[in-house]
């Protein structure tokens, strides 16, 4: 079947439809990646609209320690483990 073969309502909910399956599997991925926000070394802080996270094993300067604040989707650094409720699916 050809493109022309298909309704407009068809086509829209075809479009919708792939759109919903990327954003769950978008989810998915973001959910059991290894990113800082999945680190138990890491802890939110700030107000309930705006989050920022700390990584707590990860500091810089040298007269005062500073903790490390990190993006929500940066990617894990080499001291990573993960907190106890989030889990990777191992199937």
């Amino acid at each position: 079947m050809e493109l022309k073969d298909y309704t407009e309502e068809q086509l829209k909910a075809e479009l919708k439809r792939r759109v919903e399956q990327r954003k769950a599997q978008k989810a998915e991925e973001m959910k059991t990646a290894k990113r800082c926000r999945n680190c138990k070394h890491c802890q939110a802080f700030g107000q309930s609209w705006y989050n920022y996270y700390q990584c707590i094993v990860r500091t810089y300067g040298k007269k005062r320690v500073f903790n490390y604040s990190v993006r929500l989707s940066q990617k894990a650094c080499d001291k990573f483990e993960w907190k106890e409720d989030v889990e990777p699916n191992n199937n």
